[in-house]
């Protein structure tokens, strides 16, 4: 896998219209890609260990790296927090840590389909309280 895959991306997208849906202040937020990540820290930590979470987001920061090389200087704290996102904030444009926030959640998410498969992957998703995985051809907006 070179490159984040479209479906990937598209669940990665979803996750973060969302959480941008539930939380109003996301909205203008670069890093709501990140924020959701670190959401994930607690429930996937439960299921594999603090040690393996941020094993798994580590390497998915390491492929997004290839893909976005300002993505190399940041690391995964202990707590599968990041540290270096706020000093990367003053450099990057919002629209660059935004499509980079994207490619990490795809990438992390592309590692756990290929430990645990979609459908597992899927359920686990749809039963964290504080994610919203919207359907597609939603907007995360009601109309």
């Amino acid at each position: 896998m070179n490159r984040t895959t479209p479906k990937l991306r598209i669940y990665a997208e979803r996750l973060i219209v969302g959480e941008m849906s539930r939380n109003a202040s996301a909205e203008s937020q670069p890093t709501a890609a990140f924020a959701v990540i670190e959401k994930l820290s607690p429930h996937f930590g439960a299921l594999m260990g603090a040690g393996g979470f941020r094993a798994l987001l580590s390497r998915a920061l390491a492929l997004a790296s290839a893909e976005v090389a300002w993505l190399g200087e940041i690391q995964v704290k202990a707590d599968g927090s990041f540290d270096g996102l706020n000093e990367l904030e003053a450099q990057a444009a919002p629209e660059e840590i935004s499509d980079a926030g994207i490619i990490l959640l795809a990438r992390f998410l592309g590692l756990l389909v290929a430990l645990i498969g979609d459908e597992l992957t899927l359920q686990l998703l749809s039963n964290i309280n504080d994610l919203q995985l919207i359907p597609e051809g939603k907007n995360g907006k009601e109309t």
